[in-house]
């Protein structure tokens, strides 16, 4: 990841470098060539430290259909703030021969609370000494016609409803999301012996 990083930065200074080349040979007034300079090198600089900032937060890209969980985190949901929680898992992808990667990745998950226990049990498993293995795949989307469930109707459903809470659309949140199970992970796949 450092190196992309280090690859855009090169990238940008070398389009920063052809456009100032460009401009210095122009034709106009030289405090529009001074501004441009100036603010080219702004950007660049601007670019370097945006994208540095990048690295290590976890993604919301789908994850891999088969991994190694490596660790895992949850944050529940807290309808004070409206925050609506989630599940952190770092993970290695697997091959066919269930040989790990070695590129470890971290994703964000929308939390619920099955996903939650699994990656909570998969975890006091690692801590154990037995690594956990995983595996992904989508779930089937809502039909457009289902009512989206708020904390405050469940709330409301128990009789737990506060006047004033705020409402967390759960389902939204869980729309698209994958269905992740954990299992012992297994050995890899060894060639036959004559």
């Amino acid at each position: 990841m450092t190196a992309t990083v280090l690859a855009i930065a090169a990238a940008y200074m070398a389009i920063g470098v052809l456009l100032l080349a460009i401009g210095l040979t122009s034709r106009f007034a030289w405090w529009i060539k001074a501004a441009a300079i100036i603010v080219t090198s702004v950007f660049f600089i601007e670019v370097f430290f945006a994208t540095k900032g990048l690295l290590g937060w976890p993604g919301g890209g789908r994850l891999p259909a088969r991994f190694q969980l490596l660790w895992s985190r949850v944050v529940e949901p807290e309808a004070k703030t409206g925050d609506r929680g989630a599940v952190f898992l770092w993970v290695e992808e697997v091959d066919e021969n269930n040989v790990p990667s070695g590129i470890p990745r971290a994703y964000r998950l929308p939390y619920s609370r099955p996903l939650a226990d699994r990656s909570i049990r998969a975890r006091d498993e690692i801590m154990s000494g037995n690594p956990q293995e995983g595996s992904s795949e989508d779930t089937v989307p809502d039909d457009a016609g289902s009512k989206t469930r708020t904390s405050q109707d469940t709330q409301e459903a128990l009789g737990q409803a506060q006047p004033g809470a705020p409402k967390i659309e759960f389902n939204e949140a869980l729309r698209g999301a994958q269905r992740v199970e954990f299992r012992p992970m297994t050995g890899p796949l060894l060639p036959a012996k004559p």
